[in-house]
């Protein structure tokens, strides 16, 4: 332990009476905590994880503190900053690039194995150029889409929200016209063919689409984001393609994206979203079903939740409070920019909160 102070902090937190000889995990911790959990975002100035973690154990029971240790030394999921570029990095060539050879190869019943011969179709130049790219969220990263396209992808494609301002819509489709032209694509009213909606992470998919059951109607970005692209100005709604692009995202958030995106796009009238995620993180990384007694009779407890953490938008989610997360979702997922509130509430907890979680959440929604 190269930080002295944290690892006494810590060793007297946890009662080990011998700091020259401490539990064999504790070097696997320090090196997360250099290569990952040292740069969490929302971390005060000067706090480091190794200290946090030992204040934030110091809240628990003695009895309880090392179940606590157990969880964040075997449960924790931390998507550190440099994965989710990686994660960018990949989603034009890897995913993006194949989709529109996809369309290509079925527009043109052309072989999916003959690579060249679709590439080298002008059809799959001119949806390159009617590709539009809108953000969801800050954590869409979507200058660093473009940047790793290797300039496939330009300025006037992209747009870091999903609600365009008809002044902007205007300026995007002047230049899709422009470089629809200088590729020799001569059309009197250029449209968007291709919608890839872009975002970081989902728990639970409420929010990009749900069910208002007492209205009878459907909420969420996916509904805005179809009627705005059904006025016709943007988009070319006789021949388009919409997807939602996550970096990362759960099974269960994926099922009930397709699930309600599906009766939606039904009663419409309009094209199906299809949803297309790099690193799924599947069920059984949730903690609802945890083998571990310990850590199953520690997440029981309800001393370890504070509940001004229960408000009107975790309600959305179905459950009365939030101390298994947002929809219930129960995950041990910190992001490095902020913890997801489907996680559980220890890990994302405010500051302001007691107890407070190990690695606090900034909430999107102003409190009162």
């Amino acid at each position: 332990m190269h930080d002295h102070n944290a690892a006494q902090l810590l060793a007297k937190v946890m009662d080990w009476r011998d700091l020259d000889a401490p539990p064999r995990f504790l070097p696997t911790l320090q090196l997360l905590a250099d290569y990952k959990y040292d740069h969490y975002q929302q971390f005060g100035p000067g706090r480091r994880f190794i200290e946090s973690l030992a204040l934030w154990l110091d809240q628990f029971s003695p009895e309880d503190r090392e179940a606590a240790l157990e969880l964040v030394t075997r449960r924790l999921v931390y998507f550190s900053d440099a994965e989710f570029t990686h994660l960018v990095s990949t989603a034009y060539p890897d995913l993006i690039v194949q989709e529109c050879m996809r369309l290509v190869a079925e527009e043109h019943d052309i072989s999916a194995h003959l690579v060249g011969k679709i590439s080298g179709h002008p059809r799959f130049n001119e949806l390159r150029l009617k590709s539009l790219y809108l953000g969801l969220s800050d954590g869409a990263r979507t200058n660093e889409l473009r940047r790793a396209s290797g300039g496939d992808i330009t300025n006037e494609q992209i747009w870091q929200a999903y609600e365009l301002s008809d002044e902007k819509a205007d300026d995007m489709l002047k230049e899709l016209k422009a470089s629809l032209t200088d590729s020799e694509f001569q059309l009197e009213r250029p449209r968007f063919n291709l919608i890839w909606l872009l975002d970081d992470f989902s728990g639970s998919g409420n929010t990009y689409i749900r069910y208002d059951s007492e209205k009878r109607t459907f909420k969420g970005k996916i509904r805005k984001i179809y009627e705005r692209l059904h006025r016709g100005d943007l988009v070319d709604t006789s021949h388009y393609e919409v997807f939602l692009l996550l970096y990362t995202a759960t099974r269960q958030a994926i099922d009930h994206i397709e699930y309600w995106s599906e009766r939606f796009t039904s009663e419409k009238g309009y094209k199906p979203l299809q949803v297309r995620v790099l690193c799924p993180i599947e069920p059984e990384t949730s903690l609802k079903r945890e083998s571990d007694p310990k850590i199953r009779a520690l997440l029981e407890k309800t001393d370890y939740y504070d509940a001004r953490a229960t408000d009107k938008h975790i309600a959305v989610g179905g459950t009365s409070d939030a101390r298994m997360g947002f929809a219930g979702c129960a995950l041990p997922v910190v992001l490095s920019h902020n913890s997801p509130n489907n996680s559980i509430y220890m890990l994302w907890g405010p500051e302001s909160n007691t107890p407070f979680g190990l690695f606090p959440r900034v909430s999107r929604h102003r409190e009162f």
